[in-house]
């Protein structure tokens, strides 16, 4: 598989060992089922995207459009109920 750059700590690592976030109707949200087109933004754990998170616009720069200030929680709480990671 192709190599990402986590958006967190800018780690480049294999695709499959990372989560893609897609932007959805204005929000970040997870791919888990890598079905999601348009431009994507990979962390490589929790940590990552609270790191990612707190700098300002970082979604929507790496996005390219405006989406709303992701919730971490709710994001790996999604991540953790697929059994893909956490």
């Amino acid at each position: 598989m192709p190599d990402r750059t986590c958006i967190g700590c800018r780690a480049v690592l294999d695709k499959g060992l990372m989560v893609r976030l897609a932007a959805v109707e204005g929000r970040a949200v997870p791919d888990l089922g890598g079905k999601l087109g348009g431009r994507g933004v990979y962390v490589c754990s929790e940590k990552c995207l609270r790191e990612a998170c707190k700098r300002k616009d970082a979604f929507q720069r790496a996005l390219k459009t405006k989406v709303e200030q992701p919730e971490p929680e709710a994001i790996w709480e999604k991540v953790r109920a697929t059994g893909l990671k956490g």
